[in-house]
């Protein structure tokens, strides 16, 4: 077997890897749209392949699928599929046209009669993330996607460490965090213990910035606010991400539970009129929350991508607003800027505004990851998806591993 790391040797997101059977047949694991515009030259998506692996819905990891056209099969998640779909809806997009086969966690199966895979759900900030072992030509090649240990699926981290895939020949390891810490909060539960303290004697309104997707930045949420006697209150979008995922996953909160209530973007909803989603649109009307989170502000905690301007300039007399910022902190740079991202630096410099960061990442720790390693004793390991691949080296051997190598972008290496 052949491997080719197009992008992440040397670079967060992007990623795609191809490995190349000795039938020839070739399969791509990933095949994501650059975090990093430095680099725009992605003319590999329109090389020939036979099939596509998506392990998980981040743009980073299934951004330019669709360049592989309707005649290659795409695997993927029910899931993931859902929610990459899910923002198409309301921004009244067409839906993917793919030719998607759908996987499910823990459930081999076999490519173009060549490559078996089996697919490992991880701990990750998706609800539905997977790393590969792919066997073939007597070679068995992991991918470990996306991972932690740290979120509210830990087990299953722990769970591989203790009993790990043997005789794996190559690992592909992630290195996100790679001279990133997690500073304050170090765990999912860190995160509700935080904005538990934060809301529980709130006189105005709190925005908890994070992305609808997250759903255990969602559940952090929601805890703290059934501890403090809140309600949590969702946009529709929001909304119709919870009701997706409690297909997988029954016990999520959805508009269903007492403590979650929506607020009704007319926008939003002009983007559900049609008959499939007249169910769902009754649901809404029944939990909306209407006017009542303007006059009883200091009752909610408003889930939400960002705040709009009207709305916290309508709540300021009642006080100073938490805004509780949960995400990555680089989306409040320049370099990796959002349409939100000077709003929102805007809010942070605002005296009527405590703007307060709580956030735990859904990557893996240095020390998680040499767990990883170790526990897995590839016998080449090769890191991807970080932008310090020396220092991971480095850091790998303080461990003790001795078996890393470092590749480079589009460059070819046998088995």
């Amino acid at each position: 077997m052949k491997v080719i790391v197009y992008r992440g040797t040397k670079e967060i997101g992007g990623t795609c890897v191809e490995l190349i059977a000795e039938n020839g047949k070739i399969l791509w694991v990933d095949l994501g749209a650059p975090l990093d515009t430095t680099n725009n030259d992605v003319g590999y998506a329109n090389n020939t392949v036979d099939a596509l692996l998506i392990s998980h819905p981040h743009q980073d990891h299934y951004g330019l699928m669709e360049e592989v056209g309707l005649d290659v099969p795409i695997y993927i998640g029910e899931l993931s599929m859902d929610l990459i779909n899910a923002p198409k809806i309301f921004l009244g997009e067409p839906q993917l046209k793919c030719n998607f086969i759908t996987i499910k966690a823990f459930h081999p199966f076999t490519i173009t009669g060549t490559f078996k895979v089996t697919p490992f759900l991880t701990d990750h900030s998706t609800p539905e993330s997977f790393a590969f072992l792919i066997e073939a030509d007597g070679k068995r090649v992991f991918y470990s996607g996306d991972f932690r240990a740290t979120g509210r699926k830990s087990k299953l981290y722990h769970r591989q460490i203790e009993s790990p895939p043997q005789n794996i020949d190559l690992l592909l390891i992630e290195g996100t965090m790679v001279e990133r810490k997690n500073h304050l909060y170090q765990t999912e539960d860190s995160v509700e213990k935080a904005i538990y303290n934060i809301i529980k004697d709130q006189r105005n309104l709190s925005f908890v910035i994070s992305s609808a997707q997250n759903i255990d930045r969602f559940v952090s949420v929601f805890r703290a606010c059934r501890r403090t006697g809140k309600k949590v209150v969702i946009d529709v979008y929001t909304a119709w991400i919870l009701d997706k995922v409690r297909k997988q996953s029954p016990g999520v909160p959805t508009i269903e539970w007492e403590e979650v209530k929506v607020y009704e973007h007319p926008w939003q909803m002009d983007k559900i009129m049609g008959e499939e989603f007249d169910d769902f649109r009754n649901r809404i009307k029944q939990q909306s929350i209407g006017s009542a989170v303007f006059n009883r502000s200091s009752e909610f905690v408003y889930f939400v991508r960002y705040p709009v301007a009207n709305f916290v300039d309508s709540i300021r007399r009642f006080g100073v607003i938490n805004i509780i910022y949960s995400q990555w902190e680089g989306y409040l740079n320049k370099k990796y800027e959002q349409h939100y991202t000077d709003y929102l630096n805007r809010l942070k410099n605002d005296p009527g505004i405590l703007f307060q960061s709580v956030h735990t990442s859904g990557h893996a720790t240095i020390s998680d990851l040499m767990k990883f390693a170790k526990a897995l004793n590839p016998t080449k390991l090769v890191p991807i998806h970080t932008a310090y691949p020396e220092k991971f080296k480095e850091e790998l051997e303080k461990a003790g591993l001795s078996n890393i190598t470092l590749w480079d972008d589009g460059k070819e290496y046998q088995l």
